[in-house]
C-alpha cells in the first residue's frame, strides 16, 4: 500500500479523521542558548534551522537540542531557577496514522513525519513533530481531555 501524503501547515489542516489532539504535560526542564550563527539541527524527520536574534536553542539534559522562535518561547515557557525553564502550556498531540506521511510546514523548516510519531500543535496553531519514543519518555498524557 502506498503512503498517503498529507500537507499540514497549521492545526486546522490536520484531518479530522486523525482524532482530536490529546493534551499532555512535560516531565522535565530545559536550558536555552543563542544559536551559534545560522545553526542547523538534524532531527528524525529532516533539518531545522536556528537564526541568531530570532530563535533560542532549547537543550535537554541529555544533550537533545532544537530551535524555537524567541517570541513563542516567551509565551510558552517559565523560568524555574538556575537557568532552567519549564513549558507551561500543555502539549497537544495527534498521532500520525499508519501508511501516512504528514508533510509539516513548521516555523523552523519542513519535516516529513510518519506513524507512530506525533504532530504537535503549538499555542497559535503552528505544527511541529514529536517522536513517539520521546513522547513516551518525556510527557504525561492527561487522563481525560482533548485540546
Amino acid at each position: 500500500m502506498t503512503e498517503q501524503r498529507v500537507p499540514i501547515g497549521h492545526a486546522n489542516e490536520i484531518p479530522p479523521a486523525w482524532g482530536a489532539p490529546r493534551t499532555a504535560s512535560r516531565r522535565f526542564t530545559v536550558a536555552i542558548r543563542e544559536p551559534r550563527g545560522l545553526e542547523t539541527f538534524q532531527v528524525a524527520w529532516g533539518e531545522l534551522t536556528a537564526d541568531p536574534g530570532v530563535d533560542w536553542v532549547v537543550m535537554q539534559e541529555d544533550g537533545t537540542a532544537w530551535p524555537i522562535k524567541k517570541d513563542l518561547f516567551e509565551r510558552t515557557y517559565e523560568a524555574t531557577g538556575s537557568g532552567r525553564y519549564r513549558k507551561t502550556e500543555r502539549s497537544r498531540l495527534v498521532q500520525v496514522p499508519p501508511d501516512t506521511v504528514a508533510l509539516l510546514a513548521t516555523l523552523e523548516g519542513p519535516l516529513e513525519v510518519r506513524h507512530p510519531d506525533f504532530v504537535a500543535v503549538g499555542s497559535q496553531g503552528e505544527v511541529y513533530a514529536n517522536a513517539h519514543d520521546w513522547v513516551q519518555e518525556h510527557l504525561v498524557f492527561d487522563t481525560v481531555g482533548s485540546a
